[in-house]
């Protein structure tokens, strides 16, 4: 299979971006005359894409157990779009005009000579124990390196001293300890050239 491909990782998206990203794919699908015997089929996807419209608004005046259901709706409907990613993936073979016909986001190979995306939505938060913080970002592609580095202390303009860079390929909620209670930490994140 080649670099080129459509991504296939729907479930962190957030509900409304993951409903709109689901329909303009079956939209496309159906339309489609290069995708003519989806696996799972597009009927399926369809009712489980139903199914989690329906909880997601049932969720969003409800309690935990409108809010599990909804959970477990993504996952499936999650499940089954990246499936069909595979089939499309295989199908295209590379192709981009036949990726971009599928209506999934695509994922292109990297250009010389252009800066990568920025990592996007930084976290920080509290961790499990005292002195700990959780922390994370929204990645920019695959198998990327990024550095990372904390501060607890600013100088006299207000700017954050920071402290050593840390290397890592995870994106996802990972912990950092060694910080004294109740202390401000900032944190920061950038793409690392290797």
């Amino acid at each position: 299979m080649k670099y080129q491909r459509a991504k296939a990782g729907f479930i962190r998206y957030p509900d409304a971006k993951l409903l709109v990203a689901a329909g303009v794919i079956l939209r496309a699908m159906k339309n489609s005359l290069v995708f003519t015997d989806p696996r799972p089929s597009l009927e399926e996807i369809e009712t489980a894409f139903e199914d989690y419209q329906q909880k997601v608004y049932a969720a969003a005046g409800g309690g935990l157990l409108y809010n599990t259901a909804k959970r477990e709706s993504k996952r499936r409907l999650a499940d089954l779009l990246q499936k069909l990613a595979l089939y499309v993936n295989v199908v295209s073979d590379g192709n981009l005009n036949k990726l971009h016909g599928s209506g999934f986001p695509v994922l292109e190979r990297r250009k010389k000579g252009r800066s990568p995306d920025t990592p996007g939505q930084p976290f920080l938060r509290d961790g499990r124990r005292s002195g700990e913080v959780a922390f994370g970002f929204k990645p920019v592609g695959r198998d990327m390196f990024y550095d990372y580095c904390f501060a607890t202390a600013v100088d006299k303009k207000g700017n954050p001293i920071w402290g050593e860079i840390h290397v890592t390929t995870r994106s996802w909620t990972a912990y950092a300890g060694g910080f004294a209670p109740r202390s401000l930490v900032y944190f920061r994140v950038r793409f690392a050239v290797r």
